[in-house]
């Protein structure tokens, strides 16, 4: 009994200095801003719903079949609307997503599609494409679809209307210069999007994209068994079983997973396998709803997009929204968060291409660090207890 509660403590305070390492980790991103971006967006169909912080949409003992939804997100996952994207409309027909990078295990993962002549759809952060470049355009080349992903995976219900276009546009900004287009496509982080978030994103010319097959790899990447537990994700969507994520309740299916973890790459090979055994072709998310031009171009003698190049850029801290910010202007709850989940584990320090000083990356690991060590001690000294 006293081996089982020790472990079970450690266990906890393992999972803590991991989060503690991703959220020191997030909170380092300077996400660039520039006057130009707001001056391209009409808000004038956004409607002027409240911020809502993260932590404000979790409730308890709340029917998540009705109106409810919305008040309580983070709970239930917002209120699907016709226009969000959740699988495809064919039957047999099924799309790979990868959210979070590009990463070092990118280069690895292409490789993998490539050699199954399978095309993907990567939902793209735009400071790990400053980060690099060189592997978002490979992809593209390759055919894949790059999605917006925003630039450093916040809370987008928390942010206000500024915030909003500031993480888009940045992101926006670092994709054209990567592949020299635009992507279409966004996915909110979280699957968190309210009709407000979802209005802005349209007047910026973006569809929402979100899955209806997750198999929580951000949860489960370090478990022994993680082989397992990803697979039967896709093995019970298959097969037909709910899901649980397909509100629209489309035949085809858009599958969630992140390039941050190589245990999650490399379970695509067997996906690919069983998926194709079973009669499913695949494609990009774009692709399976019939749209064959997921990007736009970008015209060279774009007056407004130059202008927005041109303006002086100045930066944003990610971590500088807080929950007394006030407003000007589908999903499934607690998925797609992997940067709340050991980022740093997997060497992802998700930082913009003016990253603060070394000295302080290595202060806020130490500081993590430290903390760990804190937290095992008093492990140690209730142990006797246990």
């Amino acid at each position: 009994m006293k081996s089982s509660s020790f472990l079970s403590l450690m266990t906890a305070c393992m999972a803590l200095g991991s989060y503690v390492h991703a959220e020191g980790d997030t909170k380092e991103i300077k996400v660039p801003r520039k006057q130009a971006w707001l001056d391209q967006v009409d808000l004038s169909s956004v409607p002027d719903n409240p911020v809502r912080p993260a932590g404000s949409g979790i409730c308890e003992n709340v029917d998540c079949n009705g109106p409810e939804n919305d008040r309580c997100f983070e709970t239930c996952g917002n209120t699907p609307t016709p226009e969000d994207i959740y699988g495809c409309p064919k039957e047999n027909t099924w799309a790979l997503t990868f959210d979070d990078g590009p990463s070092e295990f990118t280069d690895e993962l292409l490789d993998i599609l490539a050699s199954y002549n399978v095309t993907a759809t990567f939902c793209v952060m735009g400071a790990q494409v400053v980060k690099y470049p060189d592997v978002v355009k490979r992809a593209y080349e390759a055919g894949h679809q790059i999605a917006s992903h925003t630039y450093s995976h916040p809370h987008l219900m928390g942010l206000t209307n500024e915030e909003i276009i500031y993480e888009i546009k940045a992101t926006e900004e670092a994709i054209v210069d990567a592949i020299g287009v635009r992507p279409k496509y966004v996915r909110p982080p979280f699957g968190e999007a309210d009709l407000r978030v979802k209005a802005l994103l349209k007047s910026m010319g973006y569809r929402v994209l979100l899955w209806n097959v997750d198999p929580t790899d951000y949860n489960v990447y370090m478990k022994p068994n993680v082989n397992k537990l990803i697979r039967s994700a896709f093995t019970s969507a298959a097969t037909g079983m709910d899901t649980g994520l397909n509100p629209h309740e489309d035949p085809g299916f858009i599958s969630l997973q992140h390039d941050l973890y190589n245990q999650s790459i490399a379970q695509v090979p067997h996906i690919i396998r069983y998926l194709k055994k079973r009669g499913f072709s695949f494609t990009t998310a774009a692709e399976c709803l019939g749209d064959k031009e997921p990007h736009a171009s970008i015209d060279d003698d774009d007056e407004i997009f130059q202008a927005a190049v041109a303006d002086g850029d100045t930066h944003i801290s990610s971590s500088s929204t807080s929950s007394s910010t006030t407003n000007t202007g589908n999903s499934s709850p607690g998925t797609d968060s992997p940067t709340e989940s050991a980022i740093d584990d997997n060497k992802n320090s998700y930082k913009s291409s003016e990253e603060t000083s070394s000295s302080s990356v290595i202060t806020v690991k130490a500081n993590s660090f430290f903390g760990l060590i804190a937290m095992v001690a008093v492990a140690m000294f209730f142990y006797p207890v246990l």
